[in-house]
């Protein structure tokens, strides 16, 4: 099974659809931020394009737990997020949180996610910075779930 996170208007064939929000007729009605409603390990992949940076400060390591709780040992989260490092992550009001390439080491390298206490883990298969549309810095990620 896979997943597309906060798909808005862009749903994809063979993916379960999910938006918070109704009026964009998900294939499934969800707040993310008070749980999937999927067993644990259940999932093949998450995909969340334009997605995290709509999680507030606060409640993302919360979110990337759920994530990483219902993914499949070596399960895929793909993800699209403006970077800090160019100016789409902080021009459009609706973005509640900040990411780039650095904020993943919280989630892949022990000593990082030790020191906070952070359960999730993952392993980086690709990471990098793309040029999106009017030249927007998004960082792509491609990361398995180790359990």
């Amino acid at each position: 099974m896979k997943i597309n996170l906060g798909c808005g208007h862009r749903k994809i064939e063979d993916y379960v659809n999910i938006d918070a929000q109704e009026r964009v007729n998900p294939d499934l009605v969800c707040d993310v931020l008070g749980g999937l409603p999927y067993e644990d390990n259940s999932i093949d992949e998450v995909r969340a394009f334009d997605f995290l940076e709509h999680i507030p400060l606060g409640k993302t390591i919360g979110v990337i737990e759920e994530i990483w709780r219902v993914l499949k040992p070596e399960g895929v989260l793909e993800h699209l997020t403006p970077s800090t490092d160019g100016r789409g992550a902080f021009c459009d009001p609706t973005h509640v949180s900040f990411w780039n390439l650095l904020s993943w080491q919280y989630y892949t390298d022990d000593a990082h996610r030790d020191l906070y206490g952070i359960r999730p883990k993952f392993r980086i298969s690709e990471l990098r910075d793309v040029l999106t549309g009017e030249q927007v810095v998004h960082t792509y990620g491609r990361l398995h779930a180790v359990k």
